[in-house]
């Protein structure tokens, strides 16, 4: 029993041929998606859509904003702050586990609080 294809054998594409298959599936899936969006968008009231293409604006700008800051910057001081954060945080442990604690049992009651409204 072998365990490496050979090249006669039908079930194993050739690089050309796996390249148009996947060439193939792409635009398959791209058209999907395509025709996806559309019946999403036809069925979408007109201020949700307002609502998501300013988000979507906004997203891409502040994307472009730390895509600049991060190729204009030296990184040294974010690095430092994060280290100086790192130190801290295993410096105090017990009162970062107290207080996340504490936030983690304030959201359960608040999620509590709200499920019993709902009812």
């Amino acid at each position: 029993m072998t365990l490496i294809p050979h090249a006669n054998d039908k079930s194993v594409p050739t690089p050309a041929e796996l390249r148009r298959h996947v060439a193939r599936a792409t635009g398959r899936l791209r058209d999907t998606a395509v025709h996806v969006g559309r019946l999403v968008e036809d069925k979408t009231p007109d201020p949700v859509l307002a609502g998501a293409f300013r988000t979507a604006t906004r997203l891409r700008d502040a994307a472009a904003r730390a895509g600049r800051l991060t190729g204009h910057g030296n990184l040294d001081s974010v690095r430092a702050k994060a280290g100086r954060a790192a130190t801290l945080a295993r410096a105090n442990r017990t009162a970062l586990a107290t207080a996340a604690g504490v936030l983690t049992a304030a959201l359960i009651a608040r999620r509590a609080r709200r499920a019993r409204r709902a009812n």
